[in-house]
């Protein structure tokens, strides 16, 4: 039986290219390799070159070959063995084919491959009793575990694919009726999760994500006095890590290949606030967990928002900010911000305001001046059960203020559509807050006077009517991207840049 590793001269690679350009062609034969027995003959195509070809065994006594017009013929001498065939056509162009006479035993370039659904590997038929793809036979075991396709026309090389989890084989069998067999076991896909060792604060949340698995998601907290997990609605890879009180509780993931992996949570007590600085901001695409926006945030007639904001510097008139610090909302159709007294000559004093200039020309501005450097409680409410400048009221630490600009149609301001180009800290591109924030929640109903009250610098934690989104912005990790509201659907506010400073606020420390 001949070997199959065999060495073989070769002609065309101690030759270099033909010097003329133009339009030659490169010489290319259909059977690069050709592996036949004694006694036997095989023919090549040439199937691109330049026409006036010849052909030249190295040893005859392994093969001879003939050429005629653009087919060779090459027959197996008194020897096994291996050797070249140099083809040349009239330009000087040069080609080898690889000769190899004998009985060979079929070799893959791997026996056993451990894959994952979705992977793919790379397999080569090395030797064999064959010249061309069409002289091989392929038979897969269980075509639903995996599928194998050939890549190259003119050679045995193909791509084994993972269909599924399970265990299958591939057997290639040659025209000498030699065989070999590829043993293939798909493994279930590792178990991950988005993150390791997470931190989540106390009553706040934290999402996390299974990124690898097989379906079928658990995750259940080892200790619920600590840490409760609750499943999203819509998404079986996304759970939401709910933290209740100071501690350490080790959560375990499953999935339906039985598959388990644990991880520590700490949950903490969060006492600093997101200072936004100069630039940073946080939008909110109020998208649900199939990616769709959630329609319940549009055609709003009633709407209230709370924020506990600490403005650190006033915005100048440069680079469009207009001398404006925005809270929360939509540019100009519900937006909550700091601003100027409109026509004031007075340009340093600033006052909460709620703009809606395509929804009626709204300007409502309060009389409480807000400083630099102090938290405020603010808030703002649209109630569409009343009519006239009775719908639109604005609040400072609980107290409803005395307007001292109510500009615009009132009645104009309804189906408010909250669910693009919604931000905190941030409008028209630019305008940020420029400063802190502890929190901010919306209601899709109008709170009364005195459940502004008695909300009015408070960390609400518990779900209430109407209350559609309340974010925590709290220092849980040293760096934060994302916040996910702890009612409602948690829309994630997701920060420009992540947030790496933070503030002290008394709130969080009572």
């Amino acid at each position: 039986m001949a070997s199959s590793s065999l060495a073989v001269l070769s002609g065309c690679e101690e030759k270099t290219e033909p010097e003329s350009a133009g339009d030659l062609y490169e010489l290319i034969v259909n059977k690069p390799v050709v592996r036949i027995g004694q006694n036997e003959e095989v023919t090549v195509d040439i199937i691109l070159g330049n026409g006036n070809y010849s052909v030249k065994s190295y040893d005859t006594d392994i093969a001879e070959a003939v050429v005629s017009g653009e087919q060779i013929t090459i027959k197996s001498g008194s020897s096994n063995g291996a050797t070249t065939v140099e083809v040349t056509d009239g330009e000087g162009a040069c080609a080898d084919i690889s000769v190899n006479v004998g009985l060979f035993d079929l070799k893959l370039s791997q026996t056993e491959l451990s894959m994952e659904p979705g992977d793919s590997r790379q397999l080569e038929v090395s030797m064999g009793n064959f010249s061309s793809n069409d002289e091989l036979s392929i038979e897969v075991a269980d075509g639903t575990v995996v599928s194998i396709e050939n890549t190259d026309p003119l050679r045995p090389y193909y791509t084994v694919t993972a269909l599924r989890r399970g265990h299958t084989s591939i057997t290639f069998m040659d025209r000498k009726g030699k065989s070999a067999v590829v043993d293939i076991t798909v493994n279930p896909y590792t178990l991950e999760v988005s993150a390791v060792n997470p931190k989540v604060g106390v009553d706040n949340k934290l999402t996390v994500y299974v990124v690898s698995g097989n379906g079928g998601y658990e995750m259940v907290s080892g200790d619920g006095n600590i840490l409760a997990v609750e499943p999203v609605s819509g998404n079986e890879t996304a759970f939401r890590l709910v933290g209740l009180s100071e501690g350490t509780a080790t959560v375990t993931v499953a999935d339906d290949a039985g598959q388990k992996i644990e991880f520590p949570v700490t949950v903490v007590l969060a006492d600093k606030s997101a200072d936004l600085g100069s630039g940073n901001y946080f939008s909110v695409p109020f998208e649900m967990h199939d990616g769709t926006v959630d329609e319940t945030m549009n055609g709003l007639n009633s709407i209230t928002f709370e924020a506990r904001v600490n403005i650190a510097s006033l915005n100048g008139d440069d680079n469009g900010n207009a001398r404006i610090n925005t809270v929360m909302g939509v540019e100009k159709i519900f937006l909550l911000r700091v601003d100027v007294h409109r026509n004031a000559s007075d340009t340093q004093k600033r006052y909460l305001q709620l703009s809606a200039d395509d929804k009626g020309g709204i300007r409502y501005e309060g009389s409480t001046e807000i400083q630099t450097g102090q938290w405020y409680n603010v808030a703002v409410v649209l109630d569409g059960s009343k009519s006239g400048s009775e719908r639109i009221s604005l609040y400072v630490n609980g107290v409803k203020e005395t307007l001292q600009l109510q500009d615009g149609t009132p009645d104009d301001l309804n189906n408010v559509d909250l669910t693009s180009n919604f931000y905190i800290g941030r409008s028209d591109g630019r305008r940020h807050l420029n400063g802190s924030v502890t929190y901010a929640r919306i209601w899709t109903r109008a709170l009364t006077d005195q459940e502004i009250a008695d909300n009015s610098g408070k960390i609400l934690t518990s779900d209430m009517d109407g209350l559609a989104a309340n974010w925590i912005f709290t220092n849980v990790n040293d760096s934060a991207s994302s916040f996910a509201s702890i009612t409602g659907n948690s829309f994630e506010a997701e920060a420009g840049t992540a947030v790496t400073a933070w503030t002290a606020d008394p709130v969080l420390s009572e």
